[in-house]
């Protein structure tokens, strides 16, 4: 029998660091894993390779056309035969309940699979942020979850963490709250069912509604290379307006490509192998009419610090 649960959670929240982590753990499971890519370049799915999965990867899955993107190959590898535990990690735009619902109304992964609880990554430093401008999305994944994963906790203080807890048992009494950093949760209650015939929270329900509002997305690109990583972040990190729900992708610089991941105001700099040119996705609201703007201020950092090399 194989094991499938979906992993979500709002973008940049740390749903891959996390995922990393339970695929990384002590035993020799062989694990499925079906990424989603709201962008149209992916960038989590290599780094769940990375782990040792299987990864089949889904890009530009916005709404509407989601839940079948999802399904097709969750069950193939359920079909398969070969893999302990199938995960499927949503794109943070996701409309989850919609993709729960596809799933177990399947008779191939009904028959064949075992349901373990839905996991929801927040960011704990984020999540003011994220409340007030992706209120909408951030609670409609709330609402579906069985755990629900306080990360970063090392960006927010007690306080913080404690009300956030507290808005979370208001709206959802049944999820269990997980307080972890770098996405270290504990395994056998992200991974195992807790009883005989469980169904997640997100399959026993009739959850209806829509997000109001699309999330857009484009990829910035560029052959030049980054010679002051410094200053290039400082210019992510003060992007103007607010509705940036997350960055993420490679920066070229002088000594070689790097992983980048992060929002307004954070900024992270990922340990994984990454090459090839500079592409970043960006994620957010009403991105259509910044996109071009962006992408200038982008190519006058890497212009400016060109033109202060050649001096």
């Amino acid at each position: 029998m194989t094991y499938i649960q979906i992993v979500t959670g709002i973008l940049g929240s740390g749903k891959t660091t996390t995922v990393r982590h339970l695929i990384e753990g002590p035993g020799e499971a062989r694990v499925g894993c079906v990424v989603g890519e709201y962008a149209e370049d992916g960038f989590d799915g290599d780094m769940i390779k990375a782990s040792g999965a299987t990864v089949r990867q889904i890009t530009n899955t916005g709404r509407g056309a989601t839940a079948k993107s999802y399904l097709d190959p969750a069950r193939a590898f359920i079909e398969e035969g070969r893999f302990d535990r199938v995960i499927v990690e949503t794109s943070g735009v996701t409309e989850i309940a919609e993709v729960s619902q596809q799933l177990a109304q399947d008779p191939i992964i009904a028959k064949r699979a075992v349901w373990g609880p839905t996991l929801v990554v927040i960011d704990a430093g984020a999540f003011a942020a994220h409340d007030k401008y992706f209120a909408p999305q951030l609670w409609a994944q709330l609402d579906v979850a069985d755990v629900v994963i306080i990360n970063k906790t090392d960006k927010a203080d007690a306080d913080e963490i404690a009300s956030i807890k507290d808005r979370i048992a208001e709206r959802n009494d049944e999820a269990k709250v997980l307080f972890t950093y770098m996405g270290q949760a504990h395994r056998g209650t992200c991974l195992m069912p807790p009883y005989e015939g469980y169904l997640p929270r997100a399959v026993r329900a009739a959850w209806e509604g829509k997000l109001p509002a699309e999330f857009e997305a484009f990829v910035y690109r560029t052959t030049r290379v980054c010679l002051d990583r410094l200053d290039f972040g400082h210019k992510l990190l003060n992007l103007p307006g607010g509705a940036i729900a997350r960055f993420k992708g490679v920066l070229r610089c002088w000594d070689g490509a790097r992983c980048i991941n992060g929002l307004p105001g954070q900024l992270d700099w990922d340990s994984t192998p990454v090459e090839g040119d500079t592409r970043i996705a960006f994620i957010g609201l009403g991105l259509r009419d910044r996109e071009e703007g962006i992408k200038k201020l982008l190519d006058d950092e890497l212009l400016r610090q060109r033109d202060e090399f050649m001096k």
